[in-house]
Formats: C-alpha cells, sequence, structure tokens
C-alpha cells in the first residue's frame, strides 16, 4: 500500500482520538502544521483541527477564521499530534496568510518568545 503524501498546509479529514474532556473528537478537518521532513519521516504528524462556524458563534483571539465549504475556525489551541494512519482525504490546502496567522496564533497559545 502507497503511504499518503502529507504536507505542512495540507487539510484533510482526520479520525480525531476519542476522549472524555471538551477537546475536539470524531472526524473532522485539520490542517497539517508539521514540517514536510518530519511529515515524510515520522509516523506522526502534528495537525490543528477546525470546525465549522454557526451562526452568532465568536471567533476568539487563538482562532483562525478560515472558509472551505463553509465558514471554519482553526482551533490553535487544540494543536496535537496523531498517527499519520488517522487521516482520510484531503480536502484542500491552506494558503500562505493562513499558514502565517496560524504561526502567529500558535506563539500566542503557547507564549512563545521568538
Amino acid at each position: 500500500m502507497t503511504e499518503k503524501l502529507i504536507r505542512r498546509g495540507d487539510i484533510f479529514w482526520v479520525d480525531l482520538p476519542d476522549s472524555k474532556g471538551r477537546e475536539i473528537k470524531d472526524i473532522h478537518p485539520a490542517v497539517v502544521v508539521s514540517n514536510d521532513k518530519q511529515n515524510t519521516a515520522s509516523p506522526l504528524i502534528v495537525i490543528i483541527p477546525l470546525t465549522s462556524l454557526k451562526e452568532g458563534d465568536k471567533v476568539f483571539s487563538f482562532q483562525v477564521p478560515i472558509t472551505l465549504k463553509e465558514k471554519s475556525v482553526i482551533l490553535v489551541d487544540q494543536i496535537r499530534t496523531i498517527d499519520r494512519d488517522k487521516f482520510k482525504d484531503k480536502i484542500g490546502e491552506a494558503d500562505e496568510r493562513i499558514m502565517e496567522e496560524i504561526e502567529r496564533k500558535v506563539h500566542f497559545v503557547l507564549a512563545l518568545k521568538n
């Protein structure tokens, strides 16, 4: 079986592990944020999940708005590492502007100095 090509900025449907907490779970879109060397060499990929926005939902300072088939947000506060076997179909790509906004929000969420 051919291994799926996964690149930084790709948006895939992913099967997120079930949890008993408030973390997003089940099948959701997610954007790949790990670098392409890691994505090729490692069975683990760093992603940030997305969820759709409903009428009246607020976009928080740690989220990045994006429109796929519908208005959604990238949940930067829910960054995680998952096995590449959890990846389903590719549904899009985040453009450079979205990736730069994700990077700024990751710095904010993790209180990174650089």
